[in-house]
């Protein structure tokens, strides 16, 4: 019996040690599960509370960025409305330091360039990206006082109506479409307009037309426009554009797109397009030589600059037109300056070809398969070749007509039927004509030159 009541008690106390354990146990699990539960949500929290501070952070410099943006686009566009009137002081003044000066004048013109230099640095110090960029095409300074005291040289292009250069500045900007018409009417007599080198001046300043206008009127036929869209109305009206000069950021149409809309053209292609543009080495820079840009001035820029890129226009355009005439197989890459207007040369010289023998081919029949009027067709051969249509197609049948001289022993009369002559006589005075000597002279002298050759 007491071995029996030892064994309760020793077991009811072991009941308890369990049950005490067990309840430690549990604590101590619960314990742990909040100090885990508490980590974890320790961790969530920080990591949301970083991820906010991110998202602050993010949205902050956004904004600032943002802000940047905004002011460089203010800065940017200041800039480059302040460059033409810029270029509008300074070019007028380097042309007049070349007459003849008053002491009391030549002191004054000095005081406006070096105050007017000062505007210009300031500009290129604006914050805009251009620091760098900018690169002014104007005569210092200094080398402008040299000038100045220095005896006069004659003047490039003397206007005659001196009064109206004292009235250029002050223009009505809303009334831009009216004196750019006025400016059209000051050009050549009617007999001489034909003949004369024709720019078209793209710019919604409408100083700035009537400057450039007033500068070239002398040498070459000026047309204005105060935009792209107007620009495109100026080529469809006239014919004998030969050059378009363009500012870049204009209303309604800018240089980028009138440049595009030119150069995707057949009947404009071949036109050379200059931009004027307030940067270089940027974005609109390239894009404008994506579009087929042939050249960039950066404003502001002096004049004589301007006149200097279009004399190279011109004697690149002559070179090639020599070409034409002088080379017996010219390729079209040699002689154009876009892939349309080689496509549109290797079109032509194929017809050409193809109708060789054709006694009634024609400059209808030309015009019609290249899908140009005969006006249009005309102007484009004229700017790239030298020669009208029927002109251009003589001279493809002439160049191969000396290939037979040379190549073959055919009569004259066989080899006027080949280029679809009807009477041998006529082609022999369209050789003589473009070569100086008969087709049999010249079979003569190829011949003698060869054996000579040979005899070396």
């Amino acid at each position: 019996m007491g071995n029996i009541l030892v064994a309760e008690a020793v077991t009811a106390d072991s009941a308890g040690l369990f049950s005490q354990g067990v309840i430690w146990a549990v604590l101590f699990g619960v314990l742990l599960v909040a100090v885990v539960a508490y980590a974890i949500c320790r961790m969530v929290l920080t990591r949301e509370r970083n991820k906010m501070q991110a998202e602050i952070q993010k949205m902050r410099l956004e904004h600032r960025n943002e802000l940047e943006e905004t002011k460089q686009g203010v800065l940017s566009g200041v800039s480059r409305d302040l460059l033409t009137p810029i270029t509008l002081i300074i070019s007028p003044l380097q042309q007049l330091a070349a007459e003849p000066l008053t002491d009391e004048l030549r002191v004054s013109i000095q005081m406006i360039l070096r105050n007017a230099q000062l505007l210009l640095h300031q500009v290129n110090m604006l914050p805009t990206g251009m620091k760098g960029n900018v690169v002014p095409s104007l005569v210092p300074v200094d080398a402008v006082m040299t000038q100045m005291t220095a005896p006069a040289p004659k003047p490039l292009v003397k206007n005659e109506e001196k009064g109206s250069d004292a009235k250029m500045v002050g223009i009505d900007d809303s009334n831009v479409a009216k004196v750019a018409s006025s400016h059209e009417n000051v050009v050549a007599p009617e007999g001489e307009q034909e003949k004369r080198f024709t720019m078209l001046i793209v710019d919604d300043s409408p100083d700035m037309c009537r400057f450039v206008h007033d500068y070239f009127r002398g040498e070459y036929n000026v047309l204005t426009a105060s935009n792209g869209e107007v620009a495109l109305e100026r080529l469809e009206e006239n014919d004998n554009i030969d050059l378009v000069v363009s500012d870049v950021n204009m209303p309604k149409m800018d240089g980028l797109e009138l440049c595009k809309r030119i150069k995707t053209d057949l009947k404009w292609s071949h036109i050379p397009v200059i931009l004027l543009t307030g940067r270089r080495g940027d974005q609109v820079e390239v894009e404008g030589l994506r579009l087929g840009a042939d050249d960039y001035i950066t404003k502001p820029f002096n004049v004589e600059m301007l006149r200097l890129r279009v004399k190279k226009f011109i004697e690149k355009r002559e070179n090639r037109q020599r070409q034409f005439r002088e080379k017996m197989d010219v390729a079209p890459s040699e002689i154009t300056i876009t892939s349309v207007d080689e496509q549109f040369i290797q079109r032509a010289i194929k017809i050409c070809e193809e109708h060789m023998s054709d006694t009634e081919f024609s400059v209808e029949v030309l015009g019609q398969e290249l899908s140009l009027s005969r006006t249009y067709l005309y102007k484009k051969l004229i700017n790239i070749t030298g020669k009208g249509p029927a002109e251009f197609i003589r001279t493809i049948r002439l160049k191969r007509g000396k290939q037979y001289l040379e190549q073959s022993m055919m009569p004259i009369s066989d080899i006027a039927a080949e280029l679809g002559y009807a009477n041998p006589k006529r082609f022999t005075e369209n050789f003589k004509a473009e070569y100086g000597m008969s087709p049999s002279e010249y079979s003569k002298k190829y011949r003698e030159e060869q054996q000579n050759k040979e005899t070396e």
